[in-house]
């Protein structure tokens, strides 16, 4: 009887240990297979039943700390990866190189060359790892030289309103609102679901694929995302590579990897059959694997490439966009910013002549960092790219670096270990702007420089920066010679409006018709709109009123494309009008007529093929007045007015009245009008008039600068004072 119950237990005992064998092995193999597949998450709670089970085994504690890694806990990787090494006599090479890793994401980069170290030495001379390991010693080293740089930003991560457990990469910065951001995330929710390499649904080991999403700030914070047109967004991925003709198209990839697929365009027009979209017309070949494009403008694409012909690696190309209709063949950017390693998602500034882009050479810390480089135009090369430095770079892979147009942000997206999921979108606050998206150059881009020297009648010349003022940019140098086939003559006459306040009539917006499609083919040009008056009203009232025709204006061009940043508005009233309204012979009726009008002039039109003719009003000699020619000749050059006040609202009180040349302006995206008085060529005289302002109370006014008519910052004054001297003085006494 004991016999039989003996034997019974034994055989139970042996059932229990073998069936509990059998799902220790299933735990760890579907671990494993969640492991291979990168769904580390998974895998870490699997490695976790089976650690429970046979707390013993090193293999899996060292999974654990992989895992951990993978999943942004450095300090859970850390503890159980030394555990290891500490319990283990013989710890796999993988746990050294885990523990390289984690310390390296943590820019802890002498720790990390110690254990990349190990773990070279506990694997064989000719195993696969090795040249990468030797390299990543190398970016180490780089590391160690970068932590100890001046940090020029504070780096922000956008939150979980926008970043989520899963991929969120590849930021656009919205064409038209500065609070607005695109960007492109692989999440739950998306179309299509789960997927594999081919496509198809896969519940257990597939991925998202990347839909396209907008956010934006409201009352100060980063709203959730929203997904684009649900017919933009596929079973496919989708990423915003960018738009064009300020902001009326979309240019985006769709394709069945991040790597391949088709450049598309779309209007953002839907009618019954779906979104107009079509091919991007360009070189790039996406299925090729060109991509990362960034549109300079409608005419310009600097792109990342493995195409033949490169230095290795992804390589930075350009192609531009003829006059004779053709794009030009992509040209490799050269040796200099390329390298045998990748370089990707380029930006170029404002100014032409700086690149950011993003590399895995052996001086980024880490995977992919972003880096500066910037053109000489004496030398026509350029300087050896700048790793731009921590906060904005980790040790994993930071990329699609993209500056805000007053120079004061970048946004970008990283991997980095303290991250929501894999990439997240984050955004870098610089302490000072960066000057390359204050200024233009002439010509406007690096590609231009060589023809617009050998051009030059006189010697080699090269180009200047000039400055970006409040309301964009203003030129200083002598243009590029085209011949008179190659320039397009524009005529633009004054917009006139009736006593019925009547801006926008057909004639009106035919002409601006026609200075919405110029400058959205030029983004570089500026518009000044002046709008003037016939006069009875109050001074106040007048110059307000000014203003809103002016703005109304503005609002047109902006409803067709035209960014508002390329526009300034000034409101002079009666000031300047080009009829008397009093004549020898009395009353002049037609005065008002032609005294109720809106100038436009056109700025920033050097290098380009193009001319600008002012078709002026025919003013009987009779009845002519010559205040505006003074006020056109007085804002030739340099000169000075003192601003009284900056409101949203219209200004109330009687300096206005008091005082001589009063006006008030404000750019197109602004929301305070400017009101300023008084108009000098020297800097004295209009400090004079400063002081006798605050004795009268207005105890913050203060002198501003102009040049040819376009405000400049105290910065840009300093560019301006060699050519004006006088600006020596304003800056020395605005010290």
């Amino acid at each position: 009887m004991f016999l039989r119950l003996g034997v019974l237990l034994v055989l139970f005992l042996g059932c229990s240990l073998s069936v509990n064998g059998q799902s220790i092995k299933k735990l760890k193999s579907e671990a494993d297979a969640f492991f291979k597949h990168e769904k580390y998450s998974r895998a870490l709670a699997k490695y976790y039943s089976v650690q429970y089970r046979k707390p013993d085994d090193m293999g899996v504690r060292t999974r654990i700390g992989a895992c951990s890694y993978y999943t942004n806990k450095p300090e859970q990787a850390k503890k159980y990866l030394h555990y290891v090494l500490e319990n283990d006599k013989s710890p796999s090479a993988e746990t050294y190189l885990y523990l390289a890793k984690t310390y390296q994401g943590e820019l802890n980069f002498s720790e990390a060359i110690k254990f990349y170290k190990f773990y070279l030495r506990n694997i064989k001379e000719n195993h696969k790892d090795r040249n990468w390991v030797k390299a990543e010693i190398r970016r180490c080293a780089s590391g160690l030289r970068l932590v100890a740089k001046d940090q020029l930003a504070i780096v922000e991560n956008l939150g979980e309103t926008v970043n989520g457990p899963g991929d969120d990469f590849a930021p656009m910065l919205s064409p038209n609102f500065g609070d607005k951001i695109y960007f492109s995330s692989a999440r739950p929710g998306n179309r299509g679901g789960l997927r594999d390499e081919k496509g198809l649904r896969d519940e257990q080991f597939g991925n998202y694929k990347a839909d396209m999403f907008s956010t934006q700030v409201v009352n100060g914070a980063w709203t959730a995302t929203s997904p684009l047109n649900p017919m933009l967004n596929s079973a496919r991925h989708e990423v915003i590579l960018g738009f064009g003709e300020g902001g009326k198209l979309l240019h985006y990839f769709k394709g069945p990897t991040l790597f391949s697929g088709e450049l598309l365009v779309d209007t953002f027009k839907v009618d019954a059959t779906g979104p107009n979209s079509g091919y991007l017309n360009s070189p790039m070949n996406g299925e090729m694997g060109d991509g990362a494009p960034f549109f300079v403008n409608d005419s310009t694409i600097i792109f990342s490439s493995f195409r033949e012909g490169g230095f290795g690696g992804r390589d930075l190309y350009i192609t531009e966009y003829s006059y004779t209709g053709q794009w030009s063949r992509p040209l490799n950017l050269g040796p200099i910013i390329n390298s045998p390693y990748d370089e990707t998602t380029p930006f170029l500034s404002q100014d032409g002549r700086t690149l950011y882009f993003s590399s895995n050479g052996i001086n980024s810390m880490g995977g992919l960092d972003v880096f500066k480089s910037t053109f000489d135009d004496f030398k026509e090369q350029w300087s050896t790219p700048e790793n731009v430095g921590i906060p904005i770079n980790s040790a994993a892979d930071d990329a699609y670096f993209k500056l805000t147009h007053d120079g004061y942000k970048g946004f970008f997206s990283s991997d980095r270990i303290d991250g929501e999921g894999m990439r997240d979108i984050y955004v870098a606050y610089f302490r000072s702007p960066n000057r390359e998206q204050l200024v233009a150059m002439t010509p406007a881009l690096f590609s231009e420089v060589r023809d617009y020297k050998s051009q030059k009648q006189s010697g080699v010349s090269v180009a200047m920066e000039t400055p970006k003022s409040e309301i964009g940019t203003v030129s200083t140098i002598t243009s590029r010679t085209y011949t008179e086939d190659e320039i397009t003559e524009y005529k633009f006459k004054p917009l006139f409006y009736n006593k019925d306040e009547q801006v926008l009539t057909i004639t009106n917006t035919q002409e601006l018709n026609k200075i919405a499609r110029l400058l959205i083919q030029y983004p570089q040009l500026r518009l000044v709109i002046t709008s003037n008056s016939d006069g009875g009203t109050p001074k106040n009232f007048d110059l307000y009123f000014s203003l809103k025709r002016g703005e109304e204006v503005a609002t047109y061009l902006t409803g067709h494309g035209v960014k508002p940043s390329s526009i300034t508005i000034k409101g002079c009233g009666i000031n300047y009008p080009i009829a008397k309204i009093e004549t020898e012979s009395g009353f002049n009726a037609q005065a008002l007529r032609l005294n109720r009008r809106i100038d436009l002039d056109v700025l920033n039109t050097t290098g380009l093929p193009i001319r600008i003719k002012k078709e002026e009003p025919v003013v009987n000699k009779r009845i002519e007045s010559k205040s505006d020619d003074y006020y056109r000749t007085a804002i030739q050059g340099l000169s000075y007015k003192v601003q009284v006040a900056a409101i949203k609202q219209m200004y109330n009180g009687n300096i206005l009245k008091d005082y001589p040349d009063p006006m008030v302006e404000m750019r197109g995206e602004d929301e305070y009008y400017k009101y300023t008085v008084g108009l000098y060529q020297t800097f004295s005289s209009a400090n004079e008039l400063r002081k006798d302002l605050i004795r009268q109370g207005v105890t913050d006014a203060f002198i501003v600068p102009y040049v040819n008519g376009v405000r400049v910052n105290k910065d840009d004054s300093k560019i301006y004072s060699a050519a004006y001297p006088d600006l020596l003085n304003f800056l020395e006494k605005t010290e």
